[in-house]
């Protein structure tokens, strides 16, 4: 099986279009989406209707919830704030009652998902580091846990004697005496110092994964979010890739 993953799309349409297009011209039997489909970006409702459309396992992500008033925001930065209340007044009763059922993680044949950490997926905690991956490995059982939300890819290994590194590299093959966390970075606001629109390729036969990045139209992207009010920080992000 080859899987397409995707996660923190955030309401960039063009990005996420990009990536469904480009994923049109690989293997892909399945595709799995981790979470934060909305906030920031100014498409929510087009975001929702196309990963229900494309995904066929669905995650929840802080910022999915936050506009349903299902985790408190007040330690969210301004920006994300006010993008939290306009996402929330341009969601339809559909949207609210799809975001609120999705799942926050799930085991499939030999690997989990999740959008946060294994660990504690409704805490939103973050892996920013090898002590922060220690504490997760114990979490999942499989080979390899894929994770989003620091809008940042990172392979992390923990070898068979506990070592953790991490994996410089954008193509691996998964070796079953070691297990990996690995981030597939962010379809709609790349935070690596590079714009494009970053997805994986996870083949479970060959035990390879793939992290693939897209150009999309990101002017386009920016004069929808100035046009609907959004704070322009929020435009002004997408090109620089942080």
């Amino acid at each position: 099986m080859v899987y397409g993953i995707v996660s923190d799309i955030h309401g960039n349409f063009e990005a996420l279009e990009a990536v469904f297009k480009e994923m049109d011209k690989l293997p892909v039997d399945e595709v799995l989406c981790l979470g934060d489909i909305i906030g920031y970006g100014p498409d929510p409702e087009k975001c929702i209707e196309l990963i229900r459309e494309r995904a066929k396992i669905i995650l929840a992500g802080n910022h999915d919830y936050a506009p349903l008033g299902l985790i408190d925001v007040s330690f969210f930065n301004t920006y994300a704030k006010q993008a939290v209340e306009w996402t929330s007044a341009h969601l339809s009763k559909e949207s609210r009652a799809f975001l609120e059922n999705c799942p926050l993680k799930e085991d499939l044949e030999d690997f989990t998902i999740v959008h946060a950490t294994p660990e504690s997926p409704a805490a939103w905690d973050y892996i920013l580091s090898i002590e922060d991956a220690i504490e997760n490995f114990p979490h999942f059982d499989g080979v390899c846990c894929f994770i989003g939300h620091s809008h940042v890819p990172v392979i992390l290994v923990m070898n068979a004697d506990k070592r953790v590194q991490v994996k410089r590299a954008s193509k691996i093959v998964l070796t079953p005496e070691d297990k990996y966390i690995i981030n597939v970075g962010s379809v709609g606001q790349p935070r690596d110092l590079d714009p494009r629109a970053a997805f994986g390729i996870y083949d479970s036969n060959e035990k390879s994964f793939e992290l693939r990045r897209i150009t999309y139209d990101i002017g386009k992207t920016q004069r929808k979010i100035l046009e609907r009010g959004l704070p322009s920080f929020l435009a002004e992000r997408l090109a620089l890739g942080q």
